[in-house]
């Protein structure tokens, strides 16, 4: 379903333990010197990736500095269009951080508060949103239901249309939510949007553009459903293990929908490093109310990214034949982010191959 946490979550794939795998790949050498890094890395997509089918990208960051990029696999099969550096994907829930960012950039500017019911901004929603507030959705505590199960449920498929209206609409619909306990949901992130909009004056996408992505020179866009020149064409396998297109019609914002390359990803987590946007205020807003998930890695979730006993952030993304992950050392100096269009693509064995590669 949309979004999702993955199946294969890199639970702190920065930290000193990382997550371990099931992948047949080789397993990368457990220390490396600068200079043979960029080989290893090259190599290790050679293993864990086959070149004539949908693949993956990846990219490391030093201090918002892209110090090495590779690629293999085939990002659309009908053409042989092979994926790329610049290849483009849509990275579902990996795009919940900028969200946050943009609530907690107008909630620093005085223009909304944390604790301000979500009736205050969004309109048409039952009696609860006087009780929700925006500090439950940025943490996902409201308790309301994920509307990509209640659309599903009423029989939207994915090839078929649905707008953020009717996701307001079903989360609308839902059963009155009990607020309290961690529990992932992407209405929370679809409401967000609506508050962000509402107290700004903008939508969602033009205030990511002007106040995040613009000013930090980020080649990214929020378009549910975009395809470009450059979009990585996402797949799925099927029980013949033959390869079919994926994707989405549906078109919600705020939980997702972010368009981008993993090059972009790794320049923008310097941010946290150096809080170019938002500033110290901001810096600390991510992560000081993170609250506990209930695994048994002991995260939390900060606003829109998850936060490790070691200090390590993470977020995963899935949605429709994509998969992204993306991490962070806990000293904030380095940064891995791979996309994938396809699902079944040994994404994990990339990502964590990497962290032993260049944190070791």
């Amino acid at each position: 379903m949309k979004h999702r946490l993955l199946a294969v979550a890199m639970v702190g794939i920065l930290g000193a333990g990382g997550c371990e795998t099931t992948s047949t790949s080789e397993a990368a050498p457990a220390t490396s010197t600068a200079a043979d890094r960029p080989g290893q890395s090259d190599r290790l997509l050679a293993q864990a990736l086959k070149a004539d089918q949908p693949g993956c990208s990846a990219a490391v960051g030093s201090d918002g500095t892209v110090v090495w990029s590779g690629a293999r696999g085939v990002a659309d099969i009908a053409t042989g269009r092979p994926l790329t550096t610049t290849s483009v994907f849509d990275i579902a829930s990996v795009s919940k951080q900028f969200t946050a960012t943009a609530v907690l950039l107008l909630a620093g500017a005085g223009e909304l508060a944390l604790t301000d019911p979500v009736s205050k901004y969004v309109p048409g929603l039952p009696e609860w949103a006087r009780t929700v507030t925006v500090d439950h959705l940025l943490h996902h505590t409201s308790g309301i239901a994920d509307y990509t199960h209640l659309l599903t449920a009423a029989g939207h498929a994915l090839t078929e249309p649905a707008t953020q209206r009717q996701a307001l609409d079903a989360i609308a619909g839902a059963p009155r939510p009990s607020p309290g306990a961690f529990a992932y949901s992407n209405s929370n992130y679809v409401l967000l949007a609506e508050v962000v909009a509402a107290a700004s004056g903008q939508p969602l996408p033009q205030f990511l553009q002007a106040r995040v992505f613009r000013p930090l020179r980020l080649a990214m866009t929020l378009a549910p459903a975009a395809h470009g020149p450059q979009t990585a064409v996402p797949y799925t396998m099927l029980p013949d293990r033959t390869w079919q297109p994926a994707g989405s019609a549906w078109t919600q914002i705020g939980d997702g929908s972010i368009q981008t390359t993993p090059s972009e990803l790794v320049r923008w987590a310097d941010n946290y490093r150096t809080a170019a946007v938002g500033g110290d205020a901001l810096r600390r807003a991510r992560l000081d109310r993170a609250v506990p998930t209930g695994l048994p890695d002991g995260s939390k979730y900060g606003a829109g990214i998850t936060v490790h006993p070691d200090g390590t952030l993470s977020h995963e993304g899935g949605w429709a034949g994509y998969a992204t992950l993306f991490g962070i050392t806990a000293d904030r100096h380095t940064a891995i982010a791979v996309s994938c269009n396809a699902a079944e693509a040994d994404i994990a064995a990339v990502a964590t191959g990497l962290r032993d590669i260049w944190t070791r």
